[in-house]
């Protein structure tokens, strides 16, 4: 990893890909509320699935400009937990989605939130994604999607599959804490 500069400029809130991430904050609550009504199944998935896509587009776009910042450094990974842990903490509420793997998922995910600003009060870096932090987020998105849309019939076996890469993750993040701690 290279050290990154830290400074956040304000004009790093117009760039294209952060106003994607900020849409999908601002996408969060109105996903959620749809999640919370078992009878609007399908405006839940269609809110979800375009929350996710700016997901997908923030990263490539702020690459493709040459726009990669420390202010989308910092919201992308904030956006994609709290996402998936809010939507993780409603479908256990409201369609069987374990309750182990929910506080599992916010457990790892203050872990990594709080490693990181450990991280950059030492070492004044902000940490990027692990492949495996990338694939645990596709692979829990696919399983709350089918949690939606068929409950636990094909979520449970879609999330034991996300279960995967987010044990490795576990083990990922951690052995980078300790590396950077370190020095190296």
């Amino acid at each position: 990893m290279h050290p990154q500069r830290t400074a956040i400029h304000p004009r790093e809130l117009l760039y294209p890909s952060n106003l994607l991430t900020i849409s999908r904050l601002l996408l969060l609550p109105v996903t959620l509320t749809y999640l919370s009504r078992p009878e609007r199944q399908r405006t839940a998935l269609a809110c979800l699935a375009l929350t996710m896509l700016t997901d997908a587009v923030d990263g490539p776009l702020a690459r493709w400009r040459g726009e990669v910042s420390p202010l989308g450094e910092l919201l992308d990974p904030i956006a994609d937990k709290l996402v998936l842990d809010s939507t993780a903490l409603v479908l256990s509420r409201t369609r069987g989605f374990p309750w182990a793997v929910t506080w599992l998922l916010i457990f790892r995910d203050v872990g990594i939130v709080l490693a990181a600003f450990v991280v950059f009060s030492r070492r004044d870096r902000i940490t990027s994604a692990q492949s495996s932090g990338k694939l645990t987020t596709l692979a829990l998105t696919a399983a709350t999607f089918c949690y939606i849309a068929d409950g636990p019939r094909s979520g449970r076996p879609a999330l034991w599959l996300a279960m995967i890469p987010f044990g490795l993750s576990f083990v990922q993040y951690g052995a980078r804490f300790i590396r950077l701690m370190r020095g190296q």
